[in-house]
């Protein structure tokens, strides 16, 4: 499967307080990808080529973008069917959702589910249930607001349980 991410490029504190929060809450994740905002879905390969084209396309346009995530919620992820607790990004959100709108701009577009709208954040903790997500005193572990910028795009591959990245295109400086 194919994905594009992009990596919040986070002040150290910052980073420190999500990666020790992730470890904690989603380990086999936090193992697998640093902090991210996912752009595209994971779709077939074959789309390889129109993905990156478009990706080139976009990050030719735009200077990196200021981003923060002020809140947080808990939703059930009904692909991995897990519930999960996101970091919602309010500062750059039209921006995010502008660049997710960009990305679907081919046939791979079909794969996208319109039942569940894109909302712009950064899972940080996922659990079988809901309770368990419940307990997590987020605030508390994570000082928000927390800003970021976003400096590139990663097309990326998931396969056999490994994450490679096919490409990183930056923003213009």
């Amino acid at each position: 499967m194919i994905y594009v991410l992009t990596y919040p490029s986070f002040a150290p504190s910052c980073a420190q307080q999500i990666a020790e929060f992730r470890a904690r809450h989603e380990p086999l994740r936090a193992a697998l990808v640093p902090p991210h905002v996912t752009l595209v879905f994971g779709v077939a390969e074959a789309y390889l080529l129109g993905i990156a084209d478009l990706v080139e396309i976009a990050t030719q346009r735009r200077c990196a973008l200021p981003v923060s995530f002020d809140s947080y919620v808990i939703e059930f992820d009904p692909f991995e069917k897990k519930h999960k607790i996101f970091l919602l990004c309010a500062a750059g959100r039209e921006d995010l959702m502008t660049l997710h709108t960009q990305l679907y701009d081919g046939p791979h577009r079909a794969c996208l589910s319109t039942a569940h709208p894109f909302q712009p954040h950064m899972t940080v903790a996922s659990y079988d249930r809901r309770e368990d997500a419940e307990r997590v005193d987020v605030r508390h572990a994570i000082k928000l607001p927390i800003r970021a910028q976003i400096e590139a795009l990663q097309i990326v591959r998931f396969a056999g349980g490994e994450l490679t990245t096919l490409k990183t295109a930056p923003f213009l400086t």
